[in-house]
């Protein structure tokens, strides 16, 4: 080969190193924008024959070290069936990708079909009727155990047995500990833990455990820690989280790190199976990839166990944690893993929602092919809806248009509380429906959108019940037209910052007619985590009420 041949080489090797270089930075641009989801995409290289991608959908947890994994296969060049293999991994709440696979989110709610799921639990299959075939071993392990303050450790009870009695007063003592789950509707730590009372406590203590922890459940893993907050608090804190959760706490957090106790009387562990939705080409091949030492390698590096639960060399010099496996419990077969699930939604789930209708100047315009207007399209829709909600269900009502009350934009017309609680001599749920049949919207009133979502949102993180899904849902036509209320990007800023992750108050907005800013409403509904949803006629109406229903399950990352 000629000299000037090896040099064109050289340099055309040293664009591609440039290129891959590139694309990494992007990728990581990518990550850190979309903040929940990581992505793992393919160098741009040759690739005769076409390309084939494979989707995987992961837990947030382990979702770094495989993305990694996956951006070093994709770098390699595998290719399967003549076509290269690319694969692209997203982090997803194990809850959602369960409910889209069960056929509880509808085929139009927007929620993507992996080809691979890694979700944190194989009782997440277990609850399924019919659980994918190729199911693979797990990627990692890691087994639940009590996270205490350091400082409390040595008091904190050795045995599931021991904290579940300290946690659950009896009229001769109050609780010892204050125990905090994961949510067990959305996390495979919560759905342990659930299983792990109802051995230990047996069919009649159970519902009372329940009872007795909804209100200190925390919407996820990383939630839980807040519970920590003033650590000399009565009674103690304790955390049932993966051992995982512990490592990264700590290392995020040395200041306030904790210990792990490792329950004597054995403990469950999430296990991360490799589940194959799509038998898309090159799946197998990354399977392989993530079994092999450089993929194990990357997962004892995030602070999980192999699959046989050998833990990362680091664990045995790091306080608050133990190398050693602790003692295991039998795995719960799928009947007591979906009757427990059950249980636990019967005892805990409650909705809490504000509703904000528009009842500005153009909520009198007709809805086309009907006789009604849009306000009343609204309402008709709303009065349906309601029939669907239990008694329990915490309800309130606002109006809004501009100036409804002084200076005000919105008022209420029925204040927050149980749909079966009376006011005066009525049920809540007949004086909503009375204040439904009786909206009229305002001749000459304008939409003030922005002051009135700031200020139901504050009212609904002011008043939060942690033990219910804490919703301001917004029915509008159109968009801001307040010259007095703040802007946009005020009230997106507003609502960010005000935003708590351990107390999550999303919006969800129905816009209705052809005259909805959708962009602007989606904007207001990303800075709580909610969702925007269109409707053109009013039985679009209750089919978005299901919809948004079943996005609860995987929210915020659907």
């Amino acid at each position: 080969m000629s000299g000037a041949h090896r040099e064109t080489g050289r340099r055309a090797r040293r664009r591609t190193r440039r290129a891959r270089r590139a694309v990494a930075v992007v990728c990581m641009a990518i990550a850190a924008v979309l903040g929940t989801s990581v992505y793992a995409l393919s160098a741009i290289t040759a690739c005769s024959g076409g390309v084939t991608t494979v989707d995987a959908a992961v837990a947030p947890e382990l979702a770094p070290a495989v993305s990694a994994a996956a951006g070093a296969f994709n770098g390699a060049d595998h290719r399967a069936r003549g076509k290269c293999v690319r694969v692209t991994v997203r982090a997803a709440g194990p809850a959602g990708v369960a409910a889209l696979l069960s056929g509880q989110i509808p085929a139009g709610a927007g929620v993507r079909r992996p080809d691979v799921w890694v979700p944190d639990s194989s009782l997440w299959l277990r609850m399924l009727a019919r659980p994918p075939r190729a199911v693979g071993g797990p990627l990692a392990r890691s087994p639940l155990v009590a996270a205490v303050p350091r400082s409390r450790a040595s008091g904190t009870p050795g045995t599931w047995k021991g904290l579940l009695d300290a946690a659950e007063p009896d009229e001769r003592r109050s609780r010892a500990v204050r125990l905090t789950l994961a949510d067990p509707s959305r996390t495979g730590a919560g759905i342990a833990s659930l299983l792990i009372a109802r051995e230990r406590e047996g069919d009649a203590s159970f519902a009372a455990f329940a009872r007795s922890v909804r209100e200190s459940t925390a919407p996820d893993v990383a939630g839980e820690f807040g519970a920590l907050a003033g650590t000399a608090a009565r009674p103690a804190p304790v955390l049932a989280v993966p051992e995982q959760a512990v490592w990264e706490h700590n290392r995020k957090d040395p200041a306030a790190a904790v210990q792990a106790v490792y329950p004597q009387d054995g403990t469950l562990s999430l296990d991360y199976p490799f589940t194959i939705i799509d038998d898309r080409p090159g799946t197998r091949l990354f399977e392989r990839a993530l079994r092999g030492g450089e993929a194990l390698g990357r997962f004892r590096a995030a602070g999980f166990r192999d699959p046989a639960g050998r833990a990362p060399g680091a664990f045995a010099r790091t306080a608050g944690l133990a190398a050693s496996p602790p003692a295991v419990l039998a795995e719960p077969g799928p009947a007591l893993v979906r009757r427990t699930a059950q249980e636990w939604a019967r005892l805990t789930l409650g909705s809490r929602m504000l509703s904000v209708i528009d009842v500005s100047g153009s909520m009198a315009l007709p809805v086309p092919g009907s006789r009604l207007t849009r306000l009343q399209a609204i309402a008709q829709a709303s009065q349906e809806g309601l029939a669907l909600q239990p008694d329990d269900t915490d309800l309130g009502q606002w109006i809004f248009s501009t100036r409804l009350d002084g200076d005000r934009d919105w008022r209420q017309t029925v204040p927050m509380g149980p749909l079966g609680g009376r006011i005066g001599s009525v049920t809540r749920r007949r004086r909503i429906l009375s204040a439904l049949a009786g909206l009229r919207p305002k001749p000459d009133g304008a939409t003030g959108l922005y002051d009135t979502v700031l200020d139901a949102v504050r009212y609904m993180r002011r008043t939060y019940r942690p033990e219910m899904v804490n919703t301001v849902l917004v029915f509008t036509d159109g968009r801001d037209e307040d010259p007095g209320g703040p802007t946009l990007d005020r009230t997106v800023a507003a609502l960010r910052a005000g935003r708590d992750e351990t107390r999550p108050v999303q919006i969800i907005v129905i816009g209705f007619g052809p005259d909805v800013d959708t962009a602007e409403l989606r904007r207001l509904a990303d800075a709580t985590g909610g969702s925007v949803y269109t409707a053109r006629a009013p039985q679009d109406i209750l089919r978005i009420f299901g919809e948004a229903t079943a996005r609860r399950l995987c929210a915020p990352a659907c």
